[in-house]
């Protein structure tokens, strides 16, 4: 079975929000660290993304083995590689409705979690 090795430091992306100032709103902007593998962890342990109990534990599994690793890169076999694609896919294509509490992945943000991802497994 193939293993890959999954970056798992952090990267930085742009910020652009609304803070009180002097008691005024003031429009911030700058580049904040992007803790992708808490991101990914966190992934694998939202309700409802899996088809079954044995695809939920695997996936549960695998966020406690990436939450433990102390290093910048993580060993995934082609298995986990292809549950957490799976788990991903269903995010991207999910609607984008923040008032829901439902965020699509993809733009700026996701951007590098993305190309990571999903560039293992293509040479």
């Amino acid at each position: 079975m193939k293993k890959y090795e999954l970056d798992l430091s952090e990267y930085e992306v742009d910020f652009e929000r609304w803070e009180i100032e002097d008691e005024k709103r003031v429009l911030k902007t700058g580049k904040e660290p992007f803790p992708l593998k808490k991101e990914i962890a966190d992934i694998l342990r939202i309700p409802g993304i899996y088809a079954n109990g044995v695809e939920s534990f695997d996936g549960l599994m695998l966020s406690r083995e990436i939450r433990a690793c102390e290093e910048d890169g993580f060993t995934i076999s082609e298995d986990e590689l292809k549950l957490l694609k799976a788990a991903m896919d269903k995010l991207i294509a999910r609607d984008h409705n923040p008032a829901a509490g439902q965020v699509a992945l993809g733009g700026p943000r996701y951007e590098e979690m993305i190309v990571r991802v999903f560039g293992l497994g293509r040479e």
